[in-house]
């Protein structure tokens, strides 16, 4: 399903006044705080749960035997993570229009349609996640089982995002008016062609359609592989001096920039220009998963000096590289204005004129379709994508310093001195001095981002395309922010 929401080329600029400026960057910085405040706080709570493990024994985490803390973990994770998959597509399916007119709450409608549909994969996978870290656990040695069962459940998760997006997709061709003018379309196109080739093969069945949704989907999974190898990798060193801290920082910060320019690479190769959300997703999740696990070890550091220097140059880092990334953009879309074929006056007599006359003939670009806009000028639709897609990486960069400075924090308090984890190098910081370090680096972000977005938008950089989709763009970093809990937390269980 794609968006209704069309955005035409001379809508990316937005307005320059000063007034302008001031309201738009305190509008974006608005949103993305309450994002990632109900981001975080889902993030605690999962993590709570995780700390609590199995609350049905009626015992504490410490008295629990590993293998049951641990199954304990992986379900409270296919709950949560069940739960906010139907969400993601619940919000797809509340921007379409119901064929029904009689239905007086489309909320409720779509969330006893989706409940009824996705209940029996929600128990069925309930199995395979227990199964798999039961065979982990007699298969492999004990440190091993956490790590195995993380990656296992991603495994399972994506074949529970596969089955939701298939259900989606059948309510949306079966039960909205734009799915069921698309369906019959489709169907008539079928006939025809039916009828000129007797001979073609029928339509594709279900099985063949849910392994197009699995490889549609096959990039989440990659993601979420990606990430938690990193969280492996990571575990493994023993940061201790500054120049560890320098080093892991700066490979930290490379890598993500790298992971954001391949994703921009692949988006700007797509023959049609990416909407917002599909921009958002491939940009997001990488950038959050990393910004988490580099503030999780600056908060581990036993020297609060160092974990205070680094935050500040973490930030002066952030700006200089936001600044600079608008510059490139705004370069590069001057460049891409350049390529604008010229007009060539030429003189021609018309009939009835008595001397010559000049006529401009002017470069006219095919129509060409794209899934969020429709654009008649393909140098409008570079320029678009050009400044889109930075819209997109610096949205996401700001939605992942706070998620990633709430996941990180609630990381270490619930697991810091948790009796089945092994996570902070020592005692020499307590929660309150972290408490106090947090705080300082948001109220840092939040200068550092009211400055950036007032020069961003000063520079042509929009955000209010994200104020349409404000309602996905949520659910979707919720989910991330509690994929993100669950790598760290399942890597880091020492059982």
């Amino acid at each position: 399903m794609h968006s209704t929401n069309r955005v035409q080329p001379d809508d990316v600029t937005p307005s320059t006044k000063p007034t302008s400026v001031i309201r738009g960057s305190t509008r974006t910085l608005r949103k993305v705080l309450s994002t990632s405040l109900l981001s975080t706080a889902l993030a605690w709570t999962f993590a709570f749960c995780c700390s609590v493990g199995n609350i049905f024994s009626g015992r504490g985490a410490e008295l629990q035997s590993n293998q049951e803390f641990l199954v304990a973990k992986m379900l409270w994770f296919h709950c949560f993570f069940c739960t906010m998959t139907v969400s993601i597509f619940l919000t797809l399916l509340l921007t379409e229009q119901l064929a029904d007119q009689s239905t007086h709450s489309p909320l409720v409608y779509w969330s006893k349609r989706l409940a009824c549909l996705m209940s029996p994969y929600f128990v069925i996978l309930a199995f395979p996640v227990i199964g798999g870290c039961e065979l982990f656990h007699y298969l492999l040695e004990a440190d091993k089982t956490p790590k195995a069962s993380v990656y296992f459940t991603h495994i399972c998760f994506y074949v529970f995002v596969g089955c939701t997006d298939v259900q989606t997709r059948f309510l949306y061709r079966t039960e909205t008016t734009r799915g069921l003018i698309r369906t019959r379309q489709q169907l008539l196109r079928y006939q025809r062609r039916l009828s000129e080739h007797p001979n073609k093969k029928p339509l594709r069945p279900e099985r063949r359609r849910f392994v197009r949704v699995l490889l549609h989907d096959l990039p989440l999974v990659a993601s979420a592989v990606f990430a938690t190898a990193y969280v492996h990798i990571v575990s493994a060193f023993k940061i201790v001096t500054q120049w560890d801290l320098a080093l892991f920082a700066l490979c930290s910060v490379s890598l993500k920039l790298l992971l954001q320019e391949l994703a921009k690479s692949f988006l700007t190769k797509k023959r049609q220009t990416p909407n917002m959300r599909t921009m958002a997703i491939t940009v997001a999740a990488p950038t959050i998963l990393i910004d988490t696990q580099l503030r999780t070890v600056l908060l581990c550091q036993d020297s609060a000096s160092m974990t205070v220097v680094g935050s500040l140059l973490l930030a002066a880092a952030e700006v200089c590289a936001r600044v600079a990334k608008t510059v490139y953009v705004q370069w590069h879309v001057h460049r891409i204005q350049a390529q604008r074929p010229q007009q060539n006056p030429v003189l021609r007599i018309l009939p009835g004129a008595k001397s010559p006359t000049t006529i401009n003939f002017v470069h006219v670009a095919p129509l060409r379709t794209t899934s969020s806009m429709r654009i008649i000028d393909p140098i409008e639709d570079r320029i678009h994508r050009a400044l889109s897609l930075h819209a997109v990486e610096v949205y996401a960069d700001m939605n992942a310093e706070y998620i990633a400075m709430g996941c990180s924090y609630g990381i270490l308090f619930f697991f810091g001195s948790h009796p089945k984890y092994q996570l902070a190098n020592g005692t020499g910081i307590s929660r309150w001095t972290n408490a106090s370090i947090t705080g300082l680096q948001l109220g840092l972000e939040m200068v550092v981002d009211i400055v950036s977005c007032a020069l961003e938008i000063r520079r042509g950089i929009d955000f209010e395309q994200f104020h349409k989709e404000n309602s996905f763009l949520a659910v979707f970093m919720m989910a991330v922010a509690l994929v993100n809990v669950h790598i760290s937390s399942g890597i880091y269980l020492h059982v």
